[in-house]
């Protein structure tokens, strides 16, 4: 699998794009999506401050709140995403806030929360990108993503 990450980083986030494309390319393996492994998969993502996501989260979502991740997907559903036999796949477009996430990661009191927070929410953002609603198996999914990253930097 190839993927093409777009960073558009408006709120200067300090997270490296290296450790972007880990947590996606490990999130694309534990989803079971063995299909999308022979693919160029373009990803478009981007870091905003708590002001726009609350107004983005606003339009969109009906909350008048920051939030930690919006995803935007490009497929209405996953068959349509699973059967597309084009060589190269937009999945879509994830909008995360850094200082949401950071915040979020300050109330856990274990060593390297920042960096699990933050692959556990990018693992989120590109699961529903992918069709994953909330239940049990997403959770399960981007928690295993998340362990894996609690010895590195972001």
């Amino acid at each position: 699998m190839k993927l093409i990450l777009e960073i558009n980083n408006t709120d200067k986030s300090p997270v490296r794009k290296a450790f972007i494309k880990k947590v996606v390319s490990r999130t694309l393996e534990k989803s079971g999506y063995f299909e999308l492994a022979d693919k160029s998969l373009n990803l478009s993502m981007a870091w905003v401050s708590e002001s726009e996501m609350r107004e983005i989260n606003k339009l969109y979502r009906k909350k008048n709140k920051a939030t930690d991740v919006l995803s935007f997907c490009e497929y209405d559903d996953t068959s349509q995403l699973r059967k597309n036999l084009e060589s190269e796949l937009f999945l879509g477009e994830l909008i995360l806030c850094y200082n949401y996430i950071k915040e979020s990661a300050t109330q856990c009191s274990s060593e390297n929360d920042l960096q699990k927070e933050l692959a556990r929410i990018i693992a989120h953002g590109v699961l529903h990108l992918l069709g994953f609603l909330h239940g049990k198996k997403m959770f399960a999914l981007q928690d295993a993503v998340a362990s894996s990253f609690a010895e590195t930097t972001v």
